[in-house]
């Protein structure tokens, strides 16, 4: 059975999740202009959007290993 993390350590990995997804979502804008200009295709924007969400989500899952699964008995890494 795997334990939910507490409240405090959930909004942690938020907001980490989040911080490192912001320096994608800055570009976003940017790849909106260039698209209008006609410099960049429009399906890179949309491309852009989603794999910003896709890091996020990652990044919240793997900060979150620790914490389910506990320091490795050896090790610094999570346990297998």
């Amino acid at each position: 059975m795997t334990r939910r993390p507490r409240a405090d350590a959930r909004s942690a990995r938020t907001r980490l999740a989040i911080a490192s997804v912001l320096p994608t979502l800055i570009t976003v804008p940017l790849c909106a202009a260039l698209a209008t200009a006609g410099a960049l295709p429009w399906a890179v924007v949309p491309a852009v959007v989603v794999a910003s969400a896709v890091q996020g989500w990652v990044a919240y899952v793997r900060l979150g290993v620790r914490e389910i699964t506990g320091p490795a008995p050896g090790g610094s890494g999570p346990r297998r």
